[in-house]
């Protein structure tokens, strides 16, 4: 398919959330032979091998084989070499959230331990017709500009949906082994309540730990300190609120606990690089602000 041309461009552009991560939800890479590449993942991961030929070496695998047409969880804080031995291309998709549906979750699958008995290995999983339409719609509206992080955290959702409903529990339980621990309750209790709650202190008593021992914990899991965790998700909800809704600038301070409108000016500024009314006011113009 060939490129589309992407309207309101200078809306997406403008957007807090439009490719300006510097460590995107959803990568595509072409890999040229003969390249090695050293990584060090800071999300969990999922790379799927769409063609070509590379190996990888990973804890105990050394050289091992990453089968054409297959994908791979790569878990968070791994160090792996990969080595190309043809030109090949790799879709890589970091795991913010792990949650296949309402009905199903991780904690779910970390109990079948219980009744069934594998080494922790990487089990790869095969590209089927579902999961290989879902990678070239990706390929397609990516190569046609379309880089917005609250679309690829929609993706990420709909990929986990389909790990559920087309592949079997045992396959799942084998593919996300190296991730199944208590750490994922942690995990899931910390996003279900980061909305309910006001202090890192309140927090750390949903999960029953001391302050102390929450922030190591917190770190192992999600690589940054929480106070830094939740001002990014505190950002991302305000720059919803400025943009998208019709609420006073005041309305949207009391709302996020702000002590003045200045603090919150001065938030927005840290932030987004600009006052919450330069955001509004070019969201509604259509001009392209640098930040």
């Amino acid at each position: 398919m060939g490129q589309l041309q992407l309207q309101n461009k200078q809306e997406h552009l403008n957007c807090y959330l439009y490719d300006n991560n510097k460590d995107p939800i959803i990568q595509i890479f072409d890999l040229k032979k003969n390249n090695i590449f050293l990584t060090i993942g800071i999300y969990n991961q999922i790379i799927f091998l769409l063609n070509g030929d590379i190996t990888y070496s990973y804890g105990k695998y050394l050289n091992k084989n990453f089968e054409e047409g297959t994908f791979l969880l790569f878990p968070h804080g791994f160090k792996c070499a990969i080595k190309v031995r043809e030109d090949s291309r790799i879709v890589v998709i970091n795991l913010l959230k792990i949650n296949f549906c309402n009905h199903f979750s991780l904690e779910m699958l970390y109990k079948l331990n219980e009744s069934v008995k594998l080494e922790a290995t990487h089990y790869p999983l095969k590209i089927n017709k579902v999961i290989d339409n879902f990678l070239n719609n990706l390929i397609d509206t990516i190569g046609d500009g379309l880089k917005c992080a609250y679309l690829h955290e929609l993706k990420q959702k709909e990929l986990l949906y389909y790990l559920r409903a087309y592949y079997t529990k045992k396959d799942l339980f084998a593919f996300f082994l190296p991730i199944l621990s208590d750490d994922i309750v942690f995990s899931e209790l910390i996003y279900k309540n980061v909305d309910k709650i006001k202090t890192i202190a309140e927090l750390a008593d949903v999960v029953n730990y001391s302050v102390s021992g929450f922030k190591k914990r917190f770190v192992k899991i999600f690589g940054v300190s929480p106070y830094h965790w939740i001002i990014k998700e505190k950002a991302k909800k305000i720059y919803y609120e400025i943009n998208c809704t019709q609420k006073s600038f005041k309305e949207i301070s009391i709302e996020f606990n702000f002590s003045s409108s200045a603090h919150f000016d001065k938030f927005c500024k840290k932030e987004f690089g600009m006052s919450p009314g330069v955001i509004r006011n070019a969201t509604k113009s259509g001009s392209v602000v640098n930040f």
